[in-house]
């Protein structure tokens, strides 16, 4: 699901055009592209205790998902489920699977703020 840099801003401007997210994309390619994102917030071969992960993913989704719109527990069930994130046996420990990871090098938060920028530009526009 390798999508270009140019792809992967013009789906998330389109997730994001009503402003932050509100829940889980329906689509399965919008909800594939968030979880790699996600994914990619993670180093390779690194273990991380869960509380790590709740925390990345805590404050990622912060930045561009509604309040009580996408939690971190979601958002951590559905990178396993996805095999995107492997836990030990013990559920204690987890590690990013390099073989599935794709770097992603867009933040929708920036998206976000851009898709403001844009709007009070139309607005102003609109105005005079």
């Amino acid at each position: 699901m390798i999508q270009s840099r140019e792809n992967t801003h013009k789906a998330l401007k389109r997730m994001l055009a009503n402003g932050p997210l509100t829940a889980v994309p329906k689509s399965p390619k919008d909800q594939a592209l968030l979880l790699q994102l996600a994914a990619s917030r993670f180093k390779p071969n690194k273990e991380y205790r869960e509380r790590e992960v709740n925390d990345e993913l805590s404050r990622w989704l912060e930045t561009f998902s509604a309040p009580f719109g996408i939690d971190h527990v979601t958002m951590r069930r559905l990178m396993v489920d996805a095999r995107l994130l492997s836990r030990d046996k013990a559920g204690s420990t987890y590690r990013v699977n390099p073989e599935k990871l794709e770097k992603v090098d867009v933040e929708p938060a920036k998206i976000l703020a851009e898709i403001k920028v844009e709007r009070e530009a139309r607005k102003k526009g609109r105005a005079s």
